[in-house]
């Protein structure tokens, strides 16, 4: 995070589960706005409110910690999947594991 921040700036949102309430909506809401240009998250983020996306990056894409057990249950690699086909945007799942 601290690298894509050095080279973008303001331009990258960082969404996780220790952001503060306001925070959170800031980064929310600079996404909303367009003024994020890169976005980087934990399983949650993929429901980030963006609409001209690129690519999505899943990197590790092998760990269960994609997989949201409690209701609403998802798995984040479904859900990329089918926001890259509605998005028409390429979807890269990294793992370094064969």
């Amino acid at each position: 995070v601290a690298q894509l921040k050095g080279r973008f700036g303001d331009l990258v949102a960082v969404l996780h589960s220790q952001l503060s309430v306001g925070e959170h909506f800031d980064e929310w809401r600079k996404m909303r706005r367009g003024e994020a240009r890169v976005v980087v998250g934990a399983r949650s983020s993929i429901f980030a409110p963006v609409d001209n996306i690129g690519i999505i990056i899943i990197d590790e894409e092998h760990e269960t910690t994609y997989k949201q057990e409690e209701a609403p249950r998802y798995h984040a690699r479904d859900v990329a999947k089918w926001r890259a086909r509605y998005h028409s945007c390429p979807l890269l799942l990294g793992s370094a594991t064969p």
